[in-house]
């Protein structure tokens, strides 16, 4: 993750879309998923320590956290079949 900094906010939907069953594109999204949240945590973090109002980028943070956990859902329903 180091040198791959990405500014995420609520204006950023991501736009990614996986094909039924393409497990490759879904661990690749997983993982693309997993990188911005670590990068909206840190955010969020420096935020509150510089005192600046961060609730719109915790909704956000929210947001691509359910997502992660349906894309986990979704591969993991793949192994299990």
């Amino acid at each position: 993750m180091k040198g791959r900094y990405r500014v995420i906010g609520p204006q950023d939907t991501g736009g990614d879309v996986t094909p039924p069953g393409d497990r490759g594109a879904l661990e690749a999204h997983r993982d693309s998923l997993y990188e911005r949240l670590e990068l909206g945590y840190e955010r969020i973090e420096r935020g509150l320590a510089n005192g600046e109002e961060v609730t719109t980028w915790e909704d956000f943070w929210v947001a691509l956290l359910r997502e992660y956990e349906r894309v986990c859902d979704e591969l993991q329903r793949d192994l299990a079949a």
